[in-house]
């Protein structure tokens, strides 16, 4: 509803700019980049937990994999030990994937993370730090994997939670969606900063935003099964 709500904003705002020659700040911060600013921002954010701003021990010393299942139609609370985990969903016995959300929260309560599991309106996957403190909170699915993950460097980030330095170099990039359904943000967070918004509709190349990360911003992709960093040149 948040997204609907600001694609209808940002088209009203387009039609204004018909009649004046002064577009807002929004508006073009949103044509040059795609960046999402002021209280439509604040919206998509919500409250967030700061553990965002948490690195964890990334030797997965005290991780483990588990299948958690089946799951009660009301949904249920898992506190894995602390590791670095990608979350996914285990087909039904017919063999079909299943649909459901899986939201992540702090000890306080907070939300981390909410992510709808679906491969075809969804992402297939989450990958996530957990402390030992975090609540995953699943309902919809039948049985998920929580499966321990190597750190490792790469341009291409799934849905989750990324940190720049530990999972993707610091540098200039063009960034574009590359999965087959695009609709999700790209989320930065950088401490003593407010949270940057970068909005991703359509998988064209042509489509592409510019960053510039820094050591130590965590970014989190929400609703984008797979975004592309190409190296700016």
């Amino acid at each position: 509803m948040k997204r609907s709500l600001f694609l209808m904003f940002i088209t009203c705002l387009f039609v204004l700019i018909g009649c004046s020659n002064e577009p807002s700040k929004k508006v073009l911060r949103y044509q040059e980049n795609n960046e999402i600013i002021g209280k439509e921002r604040d919206e998509i954010i919500g409250e967030y937990s700061d553990t965002i701003y948490e690195s964890i021990d990334r030797s997965n010393s005290k991780a483990t994999e588990m299948m958690i299942g089946p799951i009660k139609g009301t949904g249920e609370d898992i506190t894995p030990p602390e590791g670095r985990y990608t979350i996914t969903s285990v087909p039904a016995s017919d063999g079909f994937p299943q649909s459901g959300r899986v939201l992540v929260y702090d000890e306080d309560g907070v939300l981390l993370i909410d992510e709808l599991i679906d491969y075809s309106f969804g992402v297939g996957s989450v990958t996530v730090n957990l402390n030992g403190t975090h609540t995953v909170h699943v309902d919809g699915l039948d049985e998920v994997l929580f499966t321990p993950v190597t750190t490792q460097i790469s341009n291409e980030l799934s849905a989750g939670i990324w940190e720049v330095g530990q999972d993707i170099e610091p540098g200039d990039y063009y960034v574009y969606a590359a999965s087959d359904f695009a609709f999700g943000d790209l989320h930065i967070f950088e401490e003593g900063e407010s949270p940057k918004v970068f909005e991703f509709l359509n998988t064209s190349p042509e489509s592409k935003i510019e960053l510039q990360l820094k050591e130590g911003q965590k970014l989190r992709v929400s609703g984008l099964s797979l975004l592309h960093f190409e190296p700016k040149s």
